[in-house]
């Protein structure tokens, strides 16, 4: 698969600007498409590989300003101090996510990066996963309504950014300019 249909797959939210950012994993893709990147890029998103320790590349595409808000709230910042994050700065937090990665095939911190409720990011660490009142595209441990919405939300985006890629739209016309 290529790039450009992994990320419509998985980050048609993101290209939306709907959502701070979403992460894919290239396993099998050997190459990086800088033009995409460069031209994505314009359009205010942003990219950072992530190796786990596993060795598969994972690929971070986010909206600087969007994630930068969404790991401000004050529960965010609590897990993400919690767990050694320097908060001054998006790029020492995504450095502290790239060591994180190298430790744990999947940091349960990543769920604030990827824009997923903090309340249940918080709940999700302190209950190991376990007793969530509901599952979607995340575990759910407070308001289901609200993230019932927001899942919805991205689906509904994720389908029909498919739909306009099948039918022929480019890639550089999905993506919102932030």
């Amino acid at each position: 698969m290529d790039i450009e249909t992994l990320l419509v797959l998985h980050a048609s939210p993101t290209l939306a600007n709907m959502k701070a950012s979403s992460l894919i994993c290239l396993k099998g893709l050997t190459e990086e498409n800088t033009a995409i990147k460069e031209g994505l890029g314009k359009k205010g998103l942003s990219f950072h590989i992530f190796t786990n320790r596993k060795g598969c590349k994972l690929l971070f595409v986010y909206r600087e300003k969007k994630l930068k808000e969404t790991l401000s709230s004050p529960t965010a910042m609590r897990i993400l101090e919690e767990n050694g994050y320097d908060t001054s700065s998006l790029p020492l937090m995504l450095d502290r996510l790239e060591q994180r990665f190298l430790t744990e095939d999947c940091p349960h911190e990543v769920g604030l990066f990827l824009d997923y409720p903090p309340r249940d990011v918080c709940l999700f660490i302190k209950n190991k996963g376990r007793n969530a009142i509901s599952s979607g595209l995340w575990k759910i441990y407070s308001d289901k309504d609200e993230a019932e919405r927001i899942s919805a939300k991205w689906t509904k985006c994720r389908k029909k950014y498919i739909e306009c890629f099948q039918n022929g739209a480019e890639l550089s016309r999905l993506c919102v300019t932030a």
